[in-house]
């Protein structure tokens, strides 16, 4: 795939998340290593999202542990510790397995464990310490693993947990899932009631309007709520062009088609932006998009899909010749 094809399909995938009346749910899974937070990925899992936020919501997985450890490979949790709950825990029917879904077992991913057969598993996980092409869907006859959320915060402590000693898989030391709760920003909201942008977060855009003509000052700029940051991030902007090529904002109204960071490591505090001031020449009639997304601080295009839906803006325009 061309990085232009790659470019197109993402932004344009990015584009019908942000149209979606609630955000991706954030789980935080709590353990006696630190907190691991977790973005889920509904729209490519969705039987696999549902089954582990029943779990979830059911406390399943309350003082439950990460059993099986392997160096430079995995963790392996959601185990009942006999020690603790004597009593079997409730569990449903295995699921169906959703690996050929596109997402990949890399670092970070979360993916569901399950026996030698395809649709086996039910509510143990696991989350890829490295790179694990191999668990990755191929055929099917070689099925994979499903991906069905990718770590957003937490790396760190995952590494922790990667290099515990063990006696075999099992580490020598417990280590204790002791709750696993969806984000306290990410509570359903009440039936019938749709989330409001301030509610879930987000990035926007504060100054475009939908249609302009030709010699007319366009103006963008960019506003956060309720996303927190919490650590400086690279800012992307790019503009689809009628064309379906790329086009991104390297600083202010300067544009390349080669993939390039329009600032990098924005601060927490700072969260308004001044974007692009232009007066539109002619010739430019058509219809664009223009995307915002904030990254991790020296992320190339290739990593673009570790982004938090919740940061990411998108907005059509028209511009008609006078």
């Amino acid at each position: 795939m061309t990085i232009t094809k790659f470019i197109t399909l993402f932004f344009l995938t990015i584009q019908c998340l942000t149209n979606a009346v609630i955000a991706d749910p954030f789980i935080d899974i709590k353990t006696n290593q630190g907190l691991i937070k977790v973005e889920l990925i509904p729209d490519k899992a969705p039987i696999t999202v549902e089954n582990f936020l029943h779990y979830i919501d059911t406390g399943f997985y309350d003082q439950t542990l990460f059993h099986r450890v392997i160096k430079d490979f995995m963790i392996q949790g959601g185990k009942p510790d006999p020690s603790v709950d004597s009593t079997k825990k409730e569990t449903l029917p295995p699921i169906s397995l959703e690996s050929n879904n596109g997402l990949k077992n890399r670092r970070g991913s979360t993916a569901m464990a399950r026996t030698s057969a395809p649709d086996s598993a039910i509510a143990q996980f696991f989350i890829n310490s490295v790179d694990n092409d191999f668990l990755n869907y191929q055929d099917k006859n070689k099925p994979g693993y499903a991906v069905f959320g990718q770590v957003i915060e937490g790396l760190d402590v995952v590494d922790l947990i990667s290099a515990v000693d063990t006696s075999g898989s099992s580490p020598r030391k417990k280590i204790i899932i002791e709750s696993i709760r969806r984000h306290k920003e990410d509570q359903s909201p009440a039936a019938g009631i749709a989330p409001t942008p301030q509610e879930r977060g987000e990035l926007s855009f504060n100054t475009l309007q939908t249609n302009y003509t030709v010699g007319e000052i366009l103006q963008v700029s960019l506003k956060e709520a309720g996303i927190k940051r919490e650590k400086q991030l690279d800012l992307w902007v790019a503009v689809l062009l009628p064309t379906g090529e790329f086009l991104y904002l390297s600083k202010k109204d300067t544009f390349t088609s080669t993939p390039t960071v329009f600032k990098s490591a924005v601060k927490v505090e700072e969260t308004s932006h001044q974007v692009l001031t232009l007066a539109i020449p002619e010739g430019l009639a058509g219809s664009y998009t223009i995307y915002a997304i904030f990254n991790k601080t020296g992320s190339n295009i290739n990593d673009l899909d570790l982004s938090l839906r919740s940061n990411i803006a998108s907005k059509a325009i028209n511009i008609i010749d006078r």
